[in-house]
């Protein structure tokens, strides 16, 4: 599927009325917001970081880096008390994991494990230090269909000092397929997504351990769900994919709202600029991680991954530490 392809079936699948306006392109006297990205390539395994508007060729790679473990899943950047900020990675394959937090001034490994599911994503709760990771499952995905595959985890790691080195393992639980999770500092929550659900969870903590409990007043029924992003430009509302949209969670009155009904979009973000940044697999055909491309639906660009051979960019991220 070409790019004019992936455009039209973007664009024509938002929803008519006010929503369907966040898809309109910024006058042309308007400069492009400027942001840094973070962009996953599972074909090299890499990491990339670049100026949003600049190509995203060899020349203006800004920073890359190859984690190894696999398929980059996550990468998402966290300030820290102890450590300064650092840089959360999960990369799988489809026997195992490995979540990872590095420092991002000197990229010294502070803390790592391989875990035996595909893991898609890890996140960080601020105050009280907790990490939690998502593996999707373990095997082959029956007929190459990722969300028929059963099985997914959630580990829950504490620490046990202000450093991210002192983490140990506070908990294990089921959650099938697994994908995305993010931490809300402003209802206290941690939000995991994966299979037929979003789900939203305390942290409870002591002295000596870490649990998440759910809370049965937040919970959403998805359709094999992928990522959970902050709207940068309303705190009071999340973003999250399925397989068949983009929607919109209202955390007063816990309403969802269909946002894009284009299928298969992996992550999505809005930039406090009101810029929307997606990527996604093509809808029929093609690989099912995504493309080669980054879509910026306000400014009306399209930018490719153009570094190394056959990039297929599965996330790509707002580099910014900030939750919401």
């Amino acid at each position: 599927m070409d790019r004019r392809s992936l455009l039209r079936g973007a664009l024509g699948g938002a929803v008519a009325g006010p929503v369907a306006a966040l898809t309109v392109a910024e006058p042309a006297s308007a400069a492009p917001a400027g942001f840094d990205v973070l962009l996953g390539d599972v074909t090299s395994g890499k990491i990339y970081r670049f100026d949003r508007n600049r190509p995203f060729t060899a020349a203006h790679v800004k920073w890359s880096y190859l984690p190894g473990g696999g398929h980059p899943m996550e990468h998402r950047p966290r300030d820290t008390d102890g450590d300064g900020q650092v840089l959360l990675i999960a990369t799988g394959s489809r026997d195992s994991g490995v979540a990872s937090i590095r420092r991002r001034r000197d990229n010294k490994l502070l803390w790592s494990a391989r875990l035996g599911t595909y893991l898609h994503g890890i996140e960080r709760a601020r105050g009280t230090g907790v990490v939690v990771v998502a593996g999707r499952s373990r095997g082959p995905a029956p007929g190459g269909d990722g969300g028929a595959t059963t099985g997914g985890r959630i580990y829950v790691y504490r620490p046990t000092n202000s450093h991210s080195g002192s983490l140990v393992h506070a908990q294990t639980f089921g959650f099938h397929q697994a994908h995305g999770v993010l931490w809300d500092p402003r209802l206290e929550r941690m939000w995991i997504i994966g299979g037929s659900v979003l789900q939203a969870y305390r942290i409870v903590t002591t002295a000596s351990s870490a649990k998440l409990v759910a809370d049965p007043d937040r919970r959403v029924k998805v359709t094999r769900g992928h990522d959970i992003q902050p709207d940068y430009t309303d705190p009071g509302k999340l973003l999250f994919t399925d397989t068949n949209g983009v929607y919109r969670y209202d955390k007063a009155t816990k309403r969802v709202t269909t946002l894009h009904t284009r299928r298969k979009v992996k992550s999505y973000v809005r930039h406090s600029s009101g810029e929307q940044m997606w990527t996604g697999a093509a809808e029929s055909g093609g690989s099912a991680f995504g493309t080669k491309y980054v879509h910026f639906n306000v400014s009306g660009v399209t930018r490719p991954l153009q570094v190394g051979s056959g990039p297929i960019v599965y996330k790509a991220r707002i580099d910014t530490p900030n939750y919401l």
